[in-house]
């Protein structure tokens, strides 16, 4: 489901600049993504999308430009404060509690939205307004048969999927996805679109993901960044047939 238009953008970044030393990450970036839009950031490697995301999460503070999360400037704000506002992020390297099962990592996630106290785990494992949620989700993702197993001990894309269980566990507004697909095979990589197929229209999402055609199946958007600059945005029969990007990124070989 496309994005409604002449909505309001859910984040607007304007002028972006992120300098390490001589290097520009980040070049005068503008961006913008609607509520329920799936826009796709891509480029080579170095062209600063890890960086952008972490931006947006406020791990890194950008040196000149602006960050509106639906109107409100989160451009200094922390990263607390931005997941509480409702963005969620996953990682090129899987971040769950490996020594915890599957359900327990979702119940953990539950339990930060909702605040409850973390200092009696033990009682926690017991408490049904953790449970229930938890195993939904786990449902909606496709691990429900591995919840009760050491999430350690789960397959890598299953693990990938689990961290997508947990960023929805939060009730997020918007994810954050850094390379969803990183490590995976065929198999696990189609289950993987097939979820965040199954997600698009109601979770608005930024992907940066190398697969051109996991990027091509599920996107809206896509912006192409080079060098930090983004060089072109549209949707994908547009970026397919952009003479620039072709160059740049896709090849010249690239069908349309």
């Amino acid at each position: 489901m496309r994005p409604v238009a002449g909505t309001e953008p859910l984040l607007e970044i304007r002028g972006l600049v992120k300098r390490f030393g001589g290097l520009v990450a980040t070049d005068h970036l503008d961006l913008s993504i609607q509520p329920g839009e799936i826009h796709a950031v891509i480029g080579p490697n170095g062209a600063g999308k890890t960086t952008l995301i972490a931006q947006l999460m406020g791990e890194i503070l950008p040196d000149a430009g602006t960050i509106l999360f639906d109107g409100a400037d989160v451009t200094r704000m922390p990263t607390s404060a931005r997941a509480q506002a409702g963005l969620a992020r996953s990682f090129q390297i899987t971040q769950i509690f490996p020594r915890f099962t599957t359900l327990e990592n979702v119940m953990l996630a539950v339990q930060a939205r909702e605040a409850h106290g973390i200092g009696c785990w033990v009682d926690a494992r017991r408490d049904a307004t953790l449970i229930e949620p938890a195993r939904e989700i786990l449902a909606e993702v496709g691990l429900a048969s591995r919840a009760d197993r050491i999430s350690g001990a789960l397959a890598h894309g299953e693990q990938r999927q689990l961290e997508i269980a947990m960023a929805l566990a939060t009730r997020p507004r918007m994810l954050l996805l850094d390379e969803p697909m990183a490590g995976m095979g065929k198999d696990e990589a189609e289950r993987m679109t097939s979820l965040l197929g199954a997600l698009k229209g109601r979770e608005t999402m930024l992907l940066v993901e190398h697969d051109m055609d996991v990027v091509f199946a599920l996107a809206d958007t896509i912006t192409v960044l080079v060098y930090g600059r983004a060089i072109a945005t549209g949707t994908p029969d547009a970026i397919r047939a952009n003479p620039d990007v072709r160059a740049a990124y896709l090849g010249e070989d690239a069908t349309a």
